[in-house]
């Protein structure tokens, strides 16, 4: 097959509304409530803290139970899809593939860490089929507060990695249920953002503001 390549064009940058957001919290700093003020969302509610609260939920008792309510949520009525949360449905597909194996660790699950690579490979194929969903996506994060580093997401690192390189933004609720932007891949105006994003703190902004009063702005 012959590849043909366009004709350079001149680039005309835009800034895409976020598509994909990560939340992170402690334990009833209010990351349901706060993702249940999107626009008609679809909670895959592995905590089952959302279908008890009674809002549009699901709980999803397999991997393919995942796979296959995202693919029917467009067609449903729904416009996010938020997962509650990341860990739960992690440690759901650990369990799921000691299952298989008769196992009591990925490490004993198969041969050649075969349970390490299905393990990763579900993880992965969920992050994938939510990228490429036409729904906007939440994923809802547990953190623990740390003394000396603060609110310290729960989720392995390596897991967490996955989700961010496909987030545009991460916000951070604290125990007063007050949200923050920790970061964003664009720097949207917030007062055209969808609820619940048109109501976030940003504390760099702030800081801006107040150089700027006093006449110290870079």
């Amino acid at each position: 097959m012959t590849i043909r390549l366009s004709q350079y064009k001149e680039v005309h940058l835009k800034t895409p509304a976020p598509k994909s957001i990560a939340v992170y919290g402690e334990p009833m700093a209010g990351k349901t409530t706060f993702a249940g003020k999107t626009d008609k969302p679809l909670f895959l509610s592995f905590d089952h803290n959302a279908k008890n609260a009674g809002y549009n939920a699901v709980i999803p008792e397999t991997h393919q139970d995942v796979l296959d309510y995202i693919e029917q949520a467009p067609g449903t009525g729904y416009k996010t899809i938020i997962i509650d949360t990341a860990e739960d449905m992690a440690n759901q597909f650990e369990l799921e593939v000691l299952k298989n194996h008769n196992a009591t660790s990925l490490k004993a699950a198969g041969d050649y860490g075969a349970g390490f690579g299905e393990f990763n490979k579900m993880f992965s194929n969920v992050i994938d089929a939510l990228t490429q969903s036409p729904l906007t996506v939440y994923y809802l994060l547990r953190a623990n507060n740390d003394d000396e580093e603060g609110l310290v997401i729960v989720l392995k690192p390596k897991l967490f990695n996955i989700i961010g390189g496909y987030s545009d933004a991460l916000i951070e609720i604290n125990n007063k249920h007050e949200a923050k932007w920790k970061k964003k891949r664009y720097d949207w105006d917030d007062s055209q953002l969808p609820e619940p994003l048109n109501d976030i703190l940003d504390p760099e902004k702030e800081k801006q503001a107040k150089l700027k009063k006093l006449g110290l702005e870079k």
